[in-house]
C-alpha cells in the first residue's frame, strides 16, 4: 500500500520552508522601503538642477534635451487688442484682462485695435534656427538657438557632463534632440569645494575627523573604567548610584543645553574643539556605562580572583584581564560614537563660529542660502559624508551584534 505524503500542517519542515520564505519576503521588503532614501540621495546627486523637480520623477539621472517652445502663441480670451512695447523689444498685448508677453523674435499676425476671438493665431515664433555653441571657461557650454538674422529664439546652458548632438552651424527645427543629459558626476567635484565658500570640505573632514576620533578615544576609556567600578566593586550605595546614573538618559539633551553653553562660555571654550571632545572623557554618557557594565557582569570573577593570586592589582585586572574581553562592546560603544560624533549637527552648531571650525554636518547647511537650495551639490556632499558610516557599519557589524547580545566570555 501507497505510502500517503504528509500534509501541510503535518510536516514541520515544509511549515518551516514556507515560513522562511516568507519571512524573507518581509524582510526583502522592509529593506527596499528602507533603502528608497538612500537610493533617491544617490540619483539625485548625479542630476542636473532642472532634473530634479520633475513630474513625473525621474529616478535615474539621465535625460534628454529637446528643443521644445511654442510656435504659435494664441489668444486666450476674446477681445480688442491692446498692443505696448518695451524698450527690449518685447510686446505685451492685454487681451480681455489677459497680459500676453510677445518676444521679440515673434512676428505678430494682429495689430493694435483688432478684434481677436479665443485660439486665434496672434504671433509666431519661427520653427527653425541655426545653433551656434559657446564653451566658457569653467567647461560648460551655452547653446544658442537663432533666427536668420541672428535674433535669439532659445539658449540652452548645459554642464560638462551633458553632451551635445548638435554642432555649430547646424539648422534645428522645433522638437528636435540638442543634448543628452548624462550622470553628472562633475557635481561631486563642485560639492567638495563650493565656489561660494572660504574653506573646502577637506577642511570640514579634517575638524570632523579630530572630534570624532578624539571623541571615540574618551568615551572608550571613561565608559569602561566607570563601568569597572560599578561592575566588578561593592561599595555603599553602588545600585542606587548606578540607577540614578541610567535615570540621565530621560533627561531631554534641550533641558542641559543652555547650563552647558554658559559653563563652556565661562571657561573660554566658545568658538573652540573642546565643548565636543572635552565632556567624553568625564564618563563616556549614561548608555555606554550600562553597556560596558551589562557586558563587564557577565565576565565570571573567578578570572578577578585568580589574577589577584598572581599579583595583579586592580588596574593590571581591567587592563589585561578584562579589557581584552570586552573587545566587542567597546566596538559597539565606539561605532555608537563615531556616528552620534561625525552627524552630530546641534552642538557644532551651538559652540562653532568660525566657518574654519565648521564640520561635515554644519558644511552641509551652507549648500541652502536666501536665494534657495542647491539641491544636487547638497545630496552629493551628503553621499560623501554618509559613506564612511556604511563603511563602518559594514566591516563592523559583526562586532556590533556580538556586543549588542552581550555574550561575554566565550568558552
Amino acid at each position: 500500500m501507497a505510502k500517503k505524503s504528509a500534509g501541510f500542517f503535518e510536516s514541520q519542515k515544509l511549515q518551516a520552508g514556507i515560513t522562511s520564505w516568507i519571512l524573507y519576503i518581509i524582510a526583502w521588503c522592509g529593506a527596499i522601503v528602507f533603502v528608497i532614501p538612500l537610493v533617491w540621495m544617490i540619483t539625485t546627486s548625479l542630476k542636473a538642477p532642472d532634473q530634479i523637480f520633475t513630474n513625473p520623477p525621474k529616478w535615474l539621472p539621465y535625460s534628454q534635451l529637446f528643443l521644445t517652445y511654442e510656435t504659435k502663441i494664441l489668444a486666450r480670451n476674446d477681445g480688442k487688442i491692446k498692443l505696448t512695447t518695451d524698450a527690449d523689444g518685447t510686446k505685451r498685448i492685454d487681451l480681455g484682462g489677459y497680459s500676453h508677453v510677445i518676444p521679440a523674435i515673434a512676428e505678430l499676425k494682429v495689430r493694435k485695435n483688432d478684434r481677436v476671438v479665443k485660439g486665434d493665431v496672434i504671433a509666431t515664433i519661427p520653427a527653425k534656427g541655426k545653433v551656434g555653441i559657446i564653451e566658457k571657461a569653467n567647461k560648460t557650454k551655452i547653446i544658442t538657438i537663432t533666427d536668420k538674422t541672428g535674433r535669439l529664439i532659445k539658449e540652452f546652458q548645459i554642464s560638462e557632463d551633458t553632451k551635445a548632438v548638435v554642432k555649430d552651424g547646424d539648422t534645428v527645427s522645433e522638437g528636435d534632440k540638442i543634448a543628452d543629459v548624462w550622470p553628472q558626476w562633475s557635481n561631486y567635484a563642485k560639492a567638495w569645494a563650493p565656489k561660494a565658500l572660504d574653506e573646502t570640505f577637506t577642511k570640514y573632514l579634517m575638524n570632523t575627523l579630530i572630534i570624532t576620533i578624539t571623541g571615540i578615544i574618551g568615551v572608550l576609556l571613561s565608559s569602561t573604567f566607570v563601568a569597572y567600578g560599578f561592575a566588578r566593586f561593592k561599595f555603599p550605595y553602588r545600585d542606587e548610584l548606578f540607577l540614578i546614573m541610567v535615570s540621565t538618559m530621560m533627561i531631554p539633551a534641550q533641558v542641559t543645553m543652555i547650563p552647558n553653553f554658559f559653563l563652556f562660555k565661562s571657561l573660554g571654550w566658545i568658538d573652540t574643539f573642546a565643548p565636543l571632545i572635552v565632556p567624553t572623557f568625564f564618563g563616556g554618557g549614561a548608555f555606554n556605562i550600562f553597556l560596558m557594565r551589562q557586558f563587564l557582569m557577565t565576565i565570571p570573577t573567578e578570572l578577578d580572583e585568580a589574577a589577584k593570586i598572581d599579583g595583579c592589582n586592580y588596574l593590571q585586572i581591567f587592563w589585561i584581564i578584562l579589557v581584552p574581553l570586552v573587545k566587542p562592546a567597546m566596538a559597539t560603544t565606539a561605532i555608537f560614537g563615531f556616528v552620534y560624533n561625525w552627524n552630530d549637527f546641534m552642538n557644532p552648531l551651538i559652540y562653532l563660529n568660525s566657518t574654519s571650525n565648521y564640520t561635515l554636518a554644519l558644511g552641509l547647511q551652507t549648500f541652502t542660502t536666501m536665494y534657495g537650495t542647491n539641491y544636487d551639490l547638497m545630496m552629493a556632499a551628503s553621499t560623501i559624508v554618509l559613506l564612511p558610516i556604511l563603511i563602518i557599519f559594514f566591516f563592523g557589524q559583526r562586532f556590533f551584534i556580538e556586543g549588542v547580545a552581550t555574550s561575554g566570555l566565550k568558552g
